[in-house]
């Protein structure tokens, strides 16, 4: 969808808006100057559906498994990051050492394992759709300049003079 200029930037986020539920996605596309956001909707759909129907390529599924693994190692690449990743598991999935198997199961999915997954997720009674459409092309909507006025930003000054915390 970025090629054919339909959209600035598709992108995903798993368990959004927080990721205790594994089963949530989040899926979102920036319209490119001239494209409406039913473009974008159209051309998330229509790759919803090629998922479904044809399976991702050897080169595609390779990178975004690295990705995927990349993501998960950097984090334990700190001790406040493995702090975090670590603890999160534990709470999450009861046993901390289930990092270490979700890099096993990132390894072995298969194209078959994504369009078979694809076929059960991606059905149309699983969806639902916001867009997110500004106040002065949304039809009815107030002119901009009767909107009520936005508060000021909140003053941080203190916050400056703060020392920056040290990573134990």
């Amino acid at each position: 969808m970025v090629e054919p200029k339909i959209a600035l930037d598709v992108g995903s986020a798993n368990g959004f808006p927080g990721d205790k539920q594994s089963t949530v996605l989040l899926l979102y596309g920036l319209t490119a100057p001239g494209h409406t956001v039913e473009d974008v909707a159209i051309g998330l759909e229509a790759e919803l559906e090629r998922l479904k129907t044809e399976p991702v390529s050897t080169e595609i599924l390779d990178r975004v498994k690295t990705q995927a693994r990349a993501g998960l190692l950097k984090q334990l690449d700190s001790n406040n990051g493995m702090a975090s990743l670590l603890s999160e598991y534990e709470a999450k999935t009861g046993d901390w050492r289930n990092v270490f198997k979700e890099l096993q199961a990132i390894e072995s999915v298969s194209a078959a394992d994504v369009q078979r997954v694809a076929q059960v997720a991606f059905r149309p009674e699983n969806r639902t759709v916001g867009k997110l459409i500004s106040a002065s092309s949304a039809p009815g909507s107030p002119a901009p300049d009767s909107l009520p006025p936005t508060l000021p930003p909140p003053d941080c000054s203190c916050l400056l003079d703060a020392p920056a915390p040290t990573e134990q």
